[in-house]
């Protein structure tokens, strides 16, 4: 307990104070941290007004951004259609997740209410809980806000982790990592691992917790739900070999790009997509300028109509629109993930859903799901230019080849679907724990 104590001294003593002194100054030379600081202004204010609006005690999902609220919602929906009266309120840390729910979420359904979290004070965390009375609290893969776990732990709300991962280079596994987070995790009630290994280091973070179990990863469940539910682009794709490059870095497009100038040379009939991680206008210039100095007859998204499937000569698509990616996929051949020459690979499921080869760099420890791919013989790692450009010649030249190991790939992940309906049976624990306690009140 001691211990514990101590953690709380220092993150609310030293660790806040900084965050909120430096905050504002680094808001304003970070055009990311300004919008993440100008999204709480008044926050209090707009949290109070959806409360208002809420009729029942909600489920509360926290997320970090985009990733982690696709991962979630899976459950979302499975929620819905056995809860329907549960409303459902969202979170978020970074405005991208944040704008791209807004723009899916139409409160229609069981979703009553979008916003930011506040920043992490002990002050925001018990007016959070005060203000939404939420009967569980469910934070999705590592976006752990400690004072908000704390304070639902002294408030007896009940608090979950699904798609829980722990990497093993994780800072979390230092020995000053552990001693933190080792009073994080000890206050959340449930921790639903994504794999075995992950698990494992859970177990080795926090050894007396006796709510760890391994759930799966949602992202497969939803992945197979977008591609039941997709629409194939407005395009045609004719006798093209659709190559696409998704969630690329310059990084990656330093060996990507040289690899596509060489490809294109010596093969016909190509459509090489390439969408940037961050599509920015710079960005998508550079790589248009790229591809028109290579003599291909180039398009962004917005203007794909343009590239006739007749046309004489290698094309290419510059993706400059967020949230198409998945979209694009369905019409691709192979696909090469970008973030694998610097911090990790981007999610490597969404392309191997739909039946295509996967290929990416050397930096794919971060990614349980690459290396299972890689054993399935379903997906190649490569280090240079040299290794794209004779990885792509070689599917793009043997098409049966292709075809059988863009087929493992999709057979992989629908082996790993249920993740699901497994989180939603420790949801439902505590939904029927909280009746139960709810319905003894009454007949007291």
């Amino acid at each position: 307990m001691r211990h514990h104590a101590m953690q709380r001294i220092v993150y609310n003593g030293f660790v806040m104070p900084v965050v909120y002194g430096l905050f504002p100054a680094a808001a304003r030379l970070h055009p990311k941290l300004r919008l993440f600081h100008d999204g709480r202004k008044n926050i209090r204010r707009r949290w109070s007004e959806q409360a208002r609006r809420i009729d029942g005690r909600p489920i509360w999902f926290h997320v970090s951004s985009v990733g982690e609220y696709e991962q979630a919602r899976p459950v979302i929906g499975s929620l819905e259609s056995r809860f329907p009266e549960i409303p459902v309120v969202l979170t978020f840390s970074s405005p991208s997740g944040f704008s791209y729910a807004t723009g899916k979420e139409r409160r229609t359904g069981n979703v009553k209410f979008i916003d930011y979290l506040p920043l992490d004070s002990r002050s925001n965390a018990r007016f959070c809980l005060a203000t939404l009375d939420p009967r569980l609290l469910v934070f999705v893969k590592f976006d752990l806000w400690p004072n908000l776990i704390w304070e639902a732990r002294e408030r007896g709300t009940p608090s979950i982790l699904i798609d829980a991962t722990l990497s093993r280079g994780s800072y979390r596994l230092t020995t000053l990592g552990r001693r933190f987070y080792r009073s994080v995790y000890n206050d959340l009630d449930r921790i639903l691992a994504i794999s075995e290994p992950d698990a494992l280091r859970f177990s080795a973070c926090v050894p007396d917790h006796r709510g760890i179990s391994i759930a799966g990863d949602t992202r497969f469940d939803r992945v197979i739900e977008r591609k039941r539910n997709h629409r194939r682009p407005a395009m045609e794709k004719g006798r093209r070999t659709v190559v696409l490059a998704g969630s690329t870095w310059p990084k990656d497009e330093s060996r990507l790009l040289p690899a596509l100038s060489r490809l294109a040379a010596a093969e016909k009939d190509l459509l090489l997509i390439i969408a940037p991680h961050e599509p920015s206008r710079e960005r998508v210039t550079g790589l248009r300028e790229w591809a028109e100095s290579r003599g291909l007859q180039t398009a962004t998204w917005n203007e794909r109509s343009t590239l006739s499937p007749a046309a004489d000569r290698n094309q290419a698509l510059i993706i400059d629109t967020v949230g198409v990616l998945a979209e694009a996929y369905s019409i691709a051949d192979i696909a090469y993930i970008g973030g694998s020459f610097s911090t990790g690979v981007h999610s490597v499921i969404e392309p191997a859903v739909m039946g295509i080869p996967v290929l990416f760099g050397p930096a794919h420890k971060n990614s349980f799901e690459a290396i299972r791919l890689l054993e399935n013989e379903a997906a190649f790692s490569l280090h240079n230019a040299e290794e794209i450009c004779n990885a792509l010649t070689s599917l793009v030249r043997n098409p049966d080849a292709r075809i059988a190991m863009g087929n493992r790939a999709r057979l992989y992940v629908e082996s790993q679907c249920g993740a699901t309906h497994r989180c939603m049976e420790t949801i439902t624990n505590f939904i029927d724990t909280a009746g139960a306690q709810a319905s003894a009140g009454q007949v007291e």
